[in-house]
């Protein structure tokens, strides 16, 4: 892997910060300490940040937006008050995403995007009419993640079938992680709140996020 190091201890450093704070979050979550999620969220993020910044040989911005609006969205999400702001932001990061990879749609004709898409849209619906009764006042936002989502896997899942190799397994194991966090989610908050829930859909995120920032900072050409 061809990337920007000038020490390697910041980069390792920053990993390790990422690893000990994601891993951190479960104890927060555990105690119900807001103030203490809120700060062990911020230093894990902003670490995955830094790493990337740290190892990229080249800064992907649209990427760099995607680790902003998940700062904001993540802080948003512990408190009640801005529960909307922070689907917003989420909903956006997804969108993000597909910009990020919109490229892969390009070898594919209408009729092949149509096909794959089938069994992804049907899997969606099938979540979504499920525990459409307890999402409350949020779904249609639930619904639009959903379609996103969907199109997103979608993108990464036929890049991964395209190139087949490990920037693109990274990518499509991260953008896949998501959506199953988000309905892991969606039971703890709305159906079912235990804790066991919350601690490992807030687990999935982090792996996803760690998967994808692996793609992001592999060379195009070797990867």
């Amino acid at each position: 892997m061809a990337t920007k190091i000038v020490n390697n201890k910041i980069p390792r450093f920053l990993k390790l910060l990422y690893i000990v704070t994601s891993i951190l979050v479960a104890y927060a979550l555990a105690i119900e300490n807001i103030n203490l999620e809120f700060a062990i969220k911020l230093v894990a993020l902003f670490s995955l940040s830094f790493l990337y910044l740290e190892t990229t040989l080249k800064v992907n911005h649209w990427y760099v937006m995607i680790l902003l609006f998940s700062i904001i969205s993540d802080s948003l999400f512990i408190f009640d008050a801005f529960y909307y702001p922070a689907l917003g932001f989420l909903i956006l990061n997804r969108f993000l995403y597909i910009v990020i990879i919109r490229r892969t749609i390009f070898p594919y004709p209408p009729k092949v995007l149509l096909l794959y898409s089938i069994p992804f849209l049907l899997t969606f619906l099938m979540i979504y009419f499920l525990i459409y009764e307890y999402l409350l006042d949020i779904q249609l936002s639930a619904f639009i993640l959903g379609v996103v989502s969907v199109f997103l896997v979608l993108f990464t899942y036929l890049n991964f079938l395209y190139k087949n190799n490990k920037r693109s397994k990274y990518f499509f194991l991260g953008t896949t992680l998501m959506p199953f966090a988000d309905v892991l989610t969606a039971i703890a908050n709305y159906i079912d709140s235990h804790l066991f829930y919350v601690i490992i859909y807030h687990f999935m995120y982090y792996i996803a996020r760690y998967y994808i920032y692996k793609a992001m900072i592999m060379n195009k050409n070797k990867y």
